[in-house]
């Protein structure tokens, strides 16, 4: 374990102090992926193109067809709004990013579903979630329509899917291909810096992704964001530089807050003993509201997500993991 204490800095360190905290020993890590550590995915012109198209043109695009146009046409698709929710929505579950596209075509009437109880009410309700996803929520209860609720559930998956293969061919196949050569080309500075020395400390650290994580008969990561983690030279599995990776699947909703909880069971440990780093949103409402100390991982020219996460309580912001005052908070 390592005690990890706010009140000591290097003075040549640009780390934000941004919610003052008292010393507490730290034993456990859950680090974001993508963004935080990771540069393989980049997901957020991708998804902002994909959910963009989805409000247009609805869901009744073959799936060979909407790859194709999306693929082409990336920048054109993309529009102030959904750029606008990519960054609001950092970190939430990749299925409900894709719930709140469906949502809005409902709401714009590109999507009609029989399913769908065209009543003010309704409509109302739809609204609302939309507004509550943009406020980072994923879980509701407003008394919809089950048969409506279950429609966005079977649709959801495929849209996933959609921007999924989207992102592949865009940019992760290219770039774990390189990554597997010049893996720093693709590593937050400083990432296996700090990833090592939190594991010298006695620190043992978790991934935590919204992307899908399919597991082998052991509960150990495989394929997906695990090759891409080990193309970027870090080793995963028991007693290594990272523990394991948890995440979401293809058909089922697992928020960030969820998976992290449920793993505080399995490891039997306190939150105040979990440190939480990333860049989304999600992990870091998490991480506050369960009394963890959380690193914010964003670029000094990142405005409004750092307006977000000091808004949601963090306690440091960090641009990248060479800062010396990042390390000066440890004993």
């Amino acid at each position: 374990m390592a005690k990890i204490s706010c009140l000591s800095t290097e003075e040549e360190s640009n780390l934000e102090l941004v919610t003052p905290f008292p010393e507490r020993e730290v034993v456990v890590a859950f680090h974001d992926i993508d963004g935080t550590h990771s540069l393989i995915r980049e997901w957020e012109p991708v998804m902002s193109a994909v959910l963009s198209f989805v409000i247009k043109n609805g869901l009744g695009t073959p799936f060979d067809r909407a790859l194709a146009q999306i693929s082409e046409n990336l920048d054109l698709l993309r529009t102030e709004e959904t750029d606008s929710f990519c960054v609001e929505s950092a970190g939430l579950s990749a299925l409900t990013q894709m719930e709140w596209a469906i949502r809005r075509g409902v709401e714009v009437g590109t999507i009609v579903p029989k399913e769908f109880s065209d009543t003010p009410e309704a409509h109302r309700i739809n609204s609302e979630i939309i507004q509550k996803i943009w406020q980072g929520e994923e879980r509701f209860d407003l008394g919809e329509s089950p048969r409506f609720t279950e429609f966005i559930e079977r649709e959801a998956p495929s849209l996933f899917r959609l921007y999924e293969q989207v992102l592949y061919e865009t940019s992760r196949n290219r770039n774990i291909e390189m990554a597997r050569s010049d893996p720093d080309r693709f590593l937050v500075p400083g990432s296996v810096r700090f990833l090592s020395f939190l594991q010298q400390k006695g620190v043992v650290n978790y991934f935590i992704t919204g992307a899908v994580v399919e597991k082998d008969g052991h509960g150990q990561a495989r394929g997906g964001i695990y090759d891409e983690v080990v193309a970027l030279g870090l080793e995963v599995g028991t007693g290594k530089l990272v523990e394991n990776i948890y995440g979401s699947t293809w058909e089922r909703k697992e928020p960030k807050v969820e998976v992290m909880h449920s793993l505080c069971d399995r490891l039997a440990v306190v939150p105040s003993s979990i440190l939480v780093v990333g860049d989304g949103r999600s992990e870091i409402d998490a991480g506050h509201k369960m009394g963890s100390v959380c690193i914010s991982r964003l670029g000094e020219f990142a405005t409004r997500h750092r307006q977000l996460h000091r808004a949601l309580g963090t306690h440091l912001i960090v641009a990248d993991f060479s800062d010396p005052g990042l390390y000066g908070l440890f004993e």
